[in-house]
């Protein structure tokens, strides 16, 4: 038998977790359904931008108090961007942000939701199908349950099932982002508090190691691929990331650290274009929304703006007890809004150094004055 609810979250990550936490006090029969148990892995480069506690904490201080002090963490202040063994653009950050495991981190966000809400949680709830009916959303998970629920809300990732099943075929992205992580122990020149990127120009990509607690760095390398161009061989990621740690650059670094656990290639869903996010009784959030800085890779703050504006939306609908795709539209808008044109400029950035990359090497022969990378740094909101 169906059991009724007003909101089902189908996903229970940092959007999907944000989205009940944002719902909460409204009255409101909630559902956060995942299809794992947590605590689980993600796949990720674990860093937790500082808009993600702005995000909780408009929410509620006390919450925003205890993603601060969350003791599964190493705080970051600052970032080394290499271009080249010589030339390093350093950034400190304006805003409190910290590395994490997500596994660590997504475990503490769902229990905050446990704990501090009354949202009924559902794990190892697979979703199958998801259809729109007159009144609603039936959802039919793959062990032969299901639901039915006024609104769903599509936290579940970059392979979204509720997108995949609701949204209209959209002309699909050349461009493409697939990376690699793994965890490092051991691994020398480590500066806490400070992440490293380094810009690789001849597989158009970047390698990062960023710091974690207890010796350990989440390390990893990321890859823009154009799906339209025939005439290069497909990279393999595992090799490559073993190429980069060996070679003279990195060697000595590595050279005692040891890799723990798997290695682990994710693809990462970006922002090229403005979008449908949402339709009858549907909205999308975080990485089912292609909510990724295609410049910089993040996505964790995104998603959990997203997943407080999708409160926000639903709260609009009750009110005026409307759920059509027009209606859903003013959420479109509003997400649109507040991340549209920065995502947008910096998908053309991207753009722009993949077409000439000789942009990048120009960049390797200047130092610029600290006051320019503010600037920059200012403008691009890195």
């Amino acid at each position: 038998m169906a059991v009724d609810f007003d909101v089902a979250i189908i996903g229970a990550g940092p959007a999907g977790s944000a989205c009940a936490l944002a719902l909460q006090g409204k009255g409101f029969k909630v559902a956060l359904i995942d299809k794992e148990a947590f605590p689980r892995d993600k796949i990720c480069g674990d860093a937790i931008p500082g808009s993600a506690f702005k995000a909780i904490n408009s929410l509620r201080t006390t919450w925003g108090d205890q993603m601060k002090a969350f003791a599964h963490s190493m705080d970051i202040t600052s970032i080394a961007i290499f271009f080249s063994k010589r030339n390093v653009i350093r950034y400190t950050w304006k805003l409190f942000s910290y590395n994490s495991k997500r596994m660590d981190f997504d475990h503490f966000l769902f229990q905050l939701v446990k704990q501090e809400t009354d949202t009924h949680v559902l794990q190892q709830k697979q979703l199958q199908q998801v259809t729109v009916i007159k009144d609603g959303c039936h959802c039919l998970f793959a062990d032969g349950s299901s639901i039915h629920a006024a609104v769903v809300v599509g936290c579940d990732g970059a392979h979204s099932v509720v997108k995949r099943q609701l949204v209209k075929m959209e002309e699909p992205d050349t461009l493409a982002v697939t990376a690699i992580r793994a965890y490092y122990k051991g691994i020398k020149g480590l500066q806490p508090g400070c992440n490293e990127a380094h810009v690789i120009k001849e597989v158009e990509g970047y390698f990062w190691i960023f710091p974690l607690r207890d010796g350990w760095a989440n390390v990893g390398f990321g890859l823009f691929k154009n799906k339209n161009r025939k005439d290069r061989a497909p990279l393999n990621l595992r090799a490559l990331l073993e190429e980069i740690t060996h070679s003279p650059a990195f060697a000595d670094r590595f050279k005692d650290a040891t890799v723990e656990g798997k290695v682990n290639g994710f693809s990462l869903p970006i922002w090229t274009r403005q979008r449908s996010v949402s339709g009858d009784r549907f909205l999308l959030c975080g990485d089912a929304a292609s909510l990724i800085d295609p410049l910089q890779g993040h996505g964790i703050d995104l998603g959990m703006w997203s997943g407080v504006m999708a409160a926000e939306q639903i709260g609009r609908c009750f009110k005026t007890n409307e759920f059509s795709a027009n209606k859903m539209k003013e959420y479109d808008r509003a997400l649109h809004q507040k991340f549209g044109p920065e995502l947008s400029r910096n998908y053309f950035l991207m753009r722009l150094f993949l077409r000439f990359p000789f942009l990048l090497r120009a960049l390797s022969l200047f130092n610029f004055p600290k006051g320019i990378i503010h600037w920059l740094f200012v403008k691009l909101k890195l």
